[in-house]
C-alpha cells in the first residue's frame, strides 16, 4: 500500500530520456516537473489520473505528493509488482517507458494460400493509423533468412491496407514472417504474420485427393406404404435457400460439382434411390397423420418431385462425364459384421446384389466399388465382395491400420492397400485420412468459407511436403455437414469445390476412387483386419442396451420364421428381391415381400438411433419392429390355413387328413407321436387347386411306431 486514503494526492511527473536520467527532483520542486491531481475511488479504494499523450518510447518518471500530510511518496522495490514494466530510479522516482504506438497492426492476408518457389506473392497488411495524419514509414519483412525492405511507405489516417510484394525465393517450408514498421524515430509496431506456405514441385508427383461422399436415408415407409417421415423429400428439395431458391443437400451437391472442375466419388444407398424412384413413380407422398403434411412444412410437393428428378438426372450426367464415380452399397445399409457373425451372410450377399442392380437401374453404371456401411468391416466381407464383383471399398485409418498384420510393403493411409483373407482372396481398400475427414465432418462446414478454404489447402500442402504422390482420401456422410449447418454449410461446400478447382494441377489433383487406384500401385498387402467400424467399435449398434437387444432378437426370430417357411415352400433362402417402384415396400410375391421386410429390418439405422450413445427418436426402434412383427404375424396367419381336418386310428394305422389352404405346395416333415414314440416323415402338401387332402398312415405295433406306407392320398 502507498498513501493514506482519502488524502489529497498529486502526481508529480517529468519526461526523461531513460529510467536513470534525472531531469528534475520532485521534492525540491525543480523546474520541468508537472503535477496532476488524482481522483480517489471509494468503491475500489484506489487513485487514478490520466496524463499525456507522449511520443512512442518516451520515458516518464513520477512520485506522489500527499498534500494532506505534506508527504512525498517515493518508489521502493516492495511497491513494484513482479512482472510489471515499472522501475525504481536511483533517486527514488517511479519510471516507465511509454510503449503506445499510434500505428496499430490489425491483420494480414496473402494473395494465395500456398505459393510455389519462384512465384510472385503479395501480403496485404491492415493497419490502423491513429496518429491523425499520414505517416511515412519504412517496413522490414523477415521470412526465414530473407529480409525484404520497403521504404517511404505512406499510411493514411484510419484503416489502410498496404500491399507488400515479394518473390518467393525461399526453400519449401512453412514460414512465420515477421513485420517491423519504423517511423517517428522509433519502432511503431511489429507483428508476426500468418504462416506462409511454400512448395517446391520440381521432380515431384502431385498428390491425389479422393473425396467420397456417403448419401444415405433409411426407409421411412411403413409396410402399408405410408410415409412416416419426410426426410428423403426434404433433404432433396427443402434444406436451405440457395440463390433465393429452396434446395436440399443432395441437390446442392450435384449443382456445385457440376459448376466446378472437381472429381468426386459418391455412393447413394439403394434404399435412398428406392425412395426417390418411388416418389417419381407414384408422383405423390402418402404421409402418415403422425407427420406434418408437405403443406404444413411449407414444402411444395410438385417442386420437390421436380427437384428429385433433376437431382437424379444431373448425377447420372455427371457419372457419364466422369466427374462423379458412383459406388454401390448393400441395399438397406446393414451393419455387416454383426449380420455376418449371426450366420446371415447370405442376406448380405443378396443385399449387395440388390444394391448393384438398383445402382445400375437408376444411374446406368456397373459399380466396381462399394461403400461399407459405417465402415464396419470384418475379414469375411472380402469373400462376399469378391463374389459380387466389388473390387474396392473405403475404411477408416485410425480404426483399422494400426491393428493389421502386414504381409508385405509399408501400410500408409496415403496409398491403396490390398487386404487379403485367409484363403488368399483380395480386396483393395482406400483408407481415409481420419483427421481430414473429421475436419470435413465437424469443422469445415461450421465456419467462414475463407477459413475453410485456407485450412483445407494448408492441410493438403503439409501432406505434399512429406508425401508427394500420396493418395489422400476424405470420406464421410455427404448430407449431414450441410443439414447440421444450414446457415454456413452451403457456402462452405462451395468454397471447398471452388478452392480445389482453383489450386489443383501442379501439386495436387482431384480424382475418383477408381482413377486413384488405377494410377497408383498398392503400397502394401495386409491381413487380419479387426472387426470394428469408424467409431472404433460396434457399440453404437450393439452394446447390451435392452432396446438394441430387442431389435436384434426380433430380427433373429423373424428370420427363423421366414427361413423355415421359405424352406417349407421350396423357395430360395435370402433371395434377390425384385422391387417395383409402384408397390413400395412390397415385392412381386408374398415370399419376396417378407424377405424384403427382413432386409429392411437389418438396416443399421434402427439400432444406431435406439438408446445410448445416440438416443434417437423412439420411431426408429418402432420401425424395425414393425417389419419384424409383420413377418412373424404374416407367417403365423398363413400357418392358420394349414390344419388337421381329422384323423382315423384303425388297426394300428393312423390316417391323417390335412388341409393346405395356401397357394404354395408345402414340403414338411410330419411328426406323429403317442407320447412315448414318434415317427417323422417327409410329406408334400399341395395347394387347394391341386389336392385338398393328404393322408398319411402309420401302424402302431407293440407300441413301436413303424411306417406302413410312405404316403396315401385320398380325394376329399
Amino acid at each position: 500500500m502507498l498513501g493514506r486514503a482519502p488524502d489529497n494526492i498529486l502526481l508529480w511527473y517529468g519526461l526523461t530520456s531513460g529510467p536513470g536520467n534525472v531531469a528534475w527532483y520532485t521534492t525540491s520542486g525543480s523546474s520541468g516537473a508537472m503535477s496532476a491531481s488524482m481522483t480517489f475511488n471509494p468503491l475500489w479504494g484506489n487513485y487514478s489520473v490520466m496524463i499525456g499523450p507522449f511520443k512512442p518510447g518516451q520515458w516518464v518518471q513520477w512520485v506522489y505528493w500527499d498534500t494532506t500530510t505534506n508527504t512525498w511518496l517515493h518508489c521502493s522495490t516492495n511497491l513494484v509488482a513482479p512482472g510489471t514494466t515499472v522501475e525504481c530510479t536511483p533517486n527514488g522516482n517511479f519510471a516507465i517507458q511509454d510503449v503506445y504506438s499510434p500505428l496499430i497492426f490489425v491483420n494480414a492476408t496473402y494473395s494465395r494460400y500456398v505459393y510455389l518457389v519462384g512465384q510472385n506473392a503479395t501480403v496485404y497488411v491492415l493497419f490502423n493509423n491513429e496518429y491523425g495524419q499520414t505517416l511515412t514509414v519504412n517496413i522490414t519483412l523477415y521470412i526465414g533468412n530473407y529480409v525484404i525492405n520497403y521504404y517511404n511507405v505512406t499510411i493514411a489516417p484510419g484503416y489502410s491496407t498496404i500491399p507488400l510484394n515479394f518473390t518467393v525465393n525461399m526453400p519449401q517450408g512453412i514460414y512465420t514472417p515477421f513485420l517491423a514498421v519504423y517511423g517517428l524515430g522509433t519502432v511503431l509496431t511489429q507483428a508476426s504474420l500468418p504462416n506462409l506456405y511454400v512448395l517446391n514441385t520440381t521432380g515431384k508427383p502431385p498428390i491425389s485427393l479422393v473425396i467420397v461422399w456417403n448419401m444415405h436415408q433409411p426407409l421411412y415407409i411403413e409396410p402399408n406404404g405410408t410415409w412416416e417421415q419426410a426426410w428423403t423429400l426434404l433433404h432433396t428439395c427443402h434444406d436451405f435457400l440457395w440463390n433465393g431458391t429452396w434446395v436440399g443437400a443432395y441437390e446442392l451437391q450435384a449443382m456445385l460439382i457440376n459448376e466446378y472442375n472437381v472429381s468426386v466419388t459418391i455412393d447413394f444407398t439403394p434404399v435412398l434411390l428406392y425412395q426417390w424412384e418411388t416418389i417419381l413413380t407414384e408422383k405423390s407422398f402418402p404421409y402418415s397423420p403422425v407427420w406434418p403434411s408437405p403443406s404444413q412444412l411449407n414444402v411444395n410437393l410438385t417442386q420437390c418431385i421436380e427437384a428429385i428428378n433433376y437431382t437424379v438426372n444431373l448425377y447420372r450426367e455427371l457419372a457419364q462425364e466422369g466427374k462423379v464415380e458412383i459406388l454401390t452399397v448393400p441395399f438397406y445399409h446393414p451393419l455387416q459384421p454383426i449380420i455376418y457373425d449371426n450366420g446371415w451372410s447370405s442376406d448380405l450377399l443378396a443385399q449387395i446384389i440388390m444394391g448393384e442392380e438398383m445402382t445400375r437401374e437408376v444411374f446406368g453404371v456397373n459399380a466396381t466399388g462399394a461403400w461399407t456401411p459405417e465402415m464396419a468391416f470384418n475379414i469375411g466381407l472380402v469373400h462376399l465382395y469378391n463374389e459380387t464383383g466389388i473390387g474396392f471399398t473405403v475404411l477408416d485409418t485410425q480404426a483399422f491400420l494400426p491393428y493389421v498384420t502386414v504381409v508385405s510393403g509399408t501400410p500408409t493411409p496415403y496409398g491403396s492397400i490390398i487386404v487379403e483373407d485367409s484363403t488368399g482372396e483380395q480386396l483393395i481398400v482406400l483408407f481415409r485420412d481420419t483427421d481430414l475427414s473429421n475436419a470435413f465432418a465437424f469443422s469445415y462446414f461450421s465456419q467462414s468459407p475463407q477459413v475453410t478454404a485456407r485450412e483445407l489447402i494448408h492441410y493438403l500442402a503439409r501432406i505434399y511436403m512429406n508425401n508427394p504422390g500420396a493418395v489422400v482420401v476424405v470420406a464421410l456422410d455427404g448430407e449431414n455437414p450441410l443439414i447440421f449447418n444450414p446457415t454456413t454449410g452451403p457456402a462452405d461446400l462451395q468454397a471447398i469445390y471452388q478452392v480445389l478447382s482453383e489450386y489443383q494441377g501442379t501439386w495436387f489433383i482431384t480424382q475418383t476412387a477408381s482413377e486413384a487406384i488405377e494410377t497408383h500401385k498398392p503400397v502394401a498387402v495386409v491381413t487380419n483386419l479387426p472387426e470394428t467400424s469408424w467409431a472404433l467399435n460396434l457399440n453404437n449398434w450393439n452394446n447390451g442396451y435392452p432396446g438394441k437387444t430387442e431389435i436384434w432378437y426380433s430380427l433373429a426370430l423373424a428370420r427363423e420364421y421366414l427361413v423355415a417357411f421359405t424352406k417349407a415352400v421350396g423357395a430360395q433362402i435370402s433371395p434377390v428381391v425384385p422391387l417395383p417402384f409402384n408397390t413400395t415396400p412390397n415385392s412381386t410375391n408374398p415370399i419376396y415381400t417378407l424377405w424384403n421386410y427382413l432386409y429392411i429390418a437389418e438396416g443399421s439405422d434402427w439400432t444406431w438411433q435406439t438408446g445410448p450413445p445416440n438416443y434417437g427418436p423412439a420411431w426408429f426402434k418402432q420401425q424395425a419392429l414393425s417389419y419384424t412383427d409383420a413377418i412373424i404375424n404374416t407367417i403365423n396367419g398363413w400357418l392358420q390355413q394349414v390344419r388337421l381336418v381329422k384323423y382315423v386310428d384303425v388297426n394300428n394305422v393312423v390316417v391323417l387328413q390335412i388341409y393346405n389352404g395356401l397357394n404354395y405346395t408345402l414340403y414338411l416333415t410330419l411328426v406323429v407321436s403317442n407320447g412315448t414314440y414318434a415317427i417323422a416323415k417327409s410329406v408334400v402338401l399341395k395347394p387347394p387347386q391341386h389336392d385338398h387332402n393328404t393322408c398319411n398312415r402309420y401302424r402302431k405295433r407293440n407300441h413301436c411306431p413303424t411306417i406302413l406306407a410312405s404316403q396315401r392320398e385320398r380325394a376329399r
